[in-house]
């Protein structure tokens, strides 16, 4: 689809409070921004696998399904169906190989060019758009995945909240909120963290190393299960390590934390330990990288985007065949030059026919052309075997409201919904094929739905409000109640750890 980024808050203030979090599970994981006197009463937590003073697993994915609501209301949330099937695909390997996995991760992307990437509780691991610009290779890429997914699964912040809950006799629900804030606005987060955590002792200052040592540990070892190159942990710390002091504001982290050598060199060993592997050649890393850079590295005019395809046609000896052809083929798609967009795909090596990225951009461009046909016949039959791929569900539901079958859409995206019913992307495209049909009754629902998962409740329950007095069916009617009590009550949850 042409333009996958939903930006849920227009304020330019947004770009600048998305810094890296003292608070945030980051690329080198948590980090505690107290003062001496605040550090004085700090104990080392046991380093384990489970939580047990208060954080359930159940109560951690409610957590985490709290923190995807609120992270919809403040970050600008990459809604791009390949981006997101590239890293729930590449995170899904990863965990594959891990330990003590307790619960379905979730993997989203985010509008910032910041090097960065942060987990929270249940498994929400957030990346940058800027970790795709500074990652030379997939394996440094997953590096960064395979460090949020161990902070994750050792439970780093769910201990990290227990101990400080007790220790300083504090409202657990109300840091929960406060670091979950920290992640998503550091602005408004550390200033509740501030007033939350009050004093902590000196005794607890090796948190963050120990957790840090762990979480690099585990994570090499899923690169190496994984089939990865673990070498990547090691090349993404030299090239962060090179950075420091560069005052260039996506390196924010690097100034506040400096890169530990000994950190390095012991990430080093262990990698030493293991048997060597050439880097990932997946073509897949090569096409999200070009994706990122052409749709998602700043707005471009016309005139920028005819700059970027000179710099790929001049400058090909620095890019991978299938990053440069993929490249200029979005680059002459967003310039409409279809055919041309068209020849750049059939440069692509064949075996790459079917990979989503180019089916993504081939319905795209078929769509662009009148094709509708053409492109529905590609997808449907690929559909048919993996219903549940956000990629082929959503394209064909698209190719279908182009060519004006508004039922076929719909059926597609009720199947998909009815197994992923927190899917915005799929919601949104709904919503569109509802008022399309004059479904007054369906679209007051999703557009509620869309409301609810991104925590605005009163625009939530004002919507199914209007629905349950617009629909007519009595079964729908007591749905439509039901849900709004859901509603409430997840608001409530919600309430608990914000205010």
């Amino acid at each position: 689809m042409p333009q996958h980024l939903k930006i849920l808050s227009s304020q330019p203030a947004w770009r600048r409070a998305l810094k890296l979090s003292a608070l945030s599970v980051s690329l080198f994981g948590l980090m505690l921004a107290l003062t001496p006197a605040q550090a004085s009463n700090i104990v080392v937590p046991n380093i384990g696998t489970a939580g047990s003073l208060g954080i359930s697993v159940p109560k951690e994915i409610a957590i985490g399904d709290f923190f995807m609501r609120t992270a919809r209301s403040h970050l600008p949330v990459v809604d791009d169906p390949v981006l997101t099937e590239y890293v729930t695909t590449l995170g899904n390997r990863l965990l594959a190989h891990a330990a003590n996995v307790n619960f379905p991760f979730e993997f989203f992307v985010v509008y910032d060019r910041n090097l960065n990437a942060s987990a929270f509780l249940g498994g929400k691991v957030a990346i940058n758009t800027g970790l795709f610009s500074y990652a030379q290779s997939e394996d440094e890429f997953a590096s960064v995945l395979a460090h949020e997914i161990s902070h994750v699964t050792q439970r780093h912040i769910a201990r990290f909240i227990e101990s400080t809950s007790v220790t300083n006799q504090l409202s657990m629900a109300g840091l929960i909120g406060a670091v979950a804030m920290s992640i998503l606005n550091p602005a408004i987060g550390m200033a509740a963290v501030s007033t939350t955590v009050g004093a902590m002792a000196q005794s607890r200052i090796n948190f963050t190393r120990d957790n840090e040592y762990e979480a690099d540990r585990l994570g090499i070892n899923l690169l190496y299960q994984a089939g990865l190159n673990p070498q990547g942990t090691v090349d993404m710390f030299r090239r962060l390590a090179s950075m420091q002091g560069n005052i260039n504001p996506a390196f924010t982290l690097l100034i506040d934390h400096p890169l530990s050598e000994i950190r390095v060199a012991e990430a080093q060993n262990r990698v030493a330990q293991l048997e060597r592997r050439h880097n990932s050649t997946n073509p897949d890393y090569d096409m999200a990288r070009a994706r990122v850079m052409v749709r998602y590295d700043g707005n471009k005019t016309e005139a920028q985007y005819q700059s970027l395809k000179q710099r790929l046609l001049v400058n090909g000896e620095h890019f991978s065949p299938v990053y440069q052809n993929y490249g200029l083929a979005l680059t002459c798609y967003e310039l409409k030059q279809y055919d041309e967009a068209r020849e750049y795909l059939g440069k692509l090596p064949q075996e790459l026919n079917s990979n989503l990225f180019v089916l993504d951009l081939q319905t795209d461009l078929d769509l662009n052309s009148g094709r509708e046909s053409q492109a529905i016949a590609r997808l449907k039959t690929r559909y048919e075997r993996e219903p549940l791929n956000q990629v082929l569900a959503v394209n064909l539901a698209n190719a279908y409201t182009e060519s004006k079958q508004y039922k076929s859409a719909q059926k597609v995206l009720d199947d998909y919904l009815r197994r992923k019913p927190q899917d915005v992307l799929a919601l949104k495209l709904l919503a569109t094929v509802q008022q399309k049909q004059g479904n007054r009754c369906g679209l007051l629902q999703t557009r509620g739905e869309i409301y609810a998962q991104s925590a605005a409740y009163a625009q939530a329950i004002g919507s199914y409000n209007q629905a349950l007095s617009t629909c007519d069916n009595l079964l729908t009617r007591e749905r439509i109640k039901a849900r709004v009590a859901q509603i409430a009550t997840q608001r409530s949850f919600d309430e608990e750890l914000t205010n």
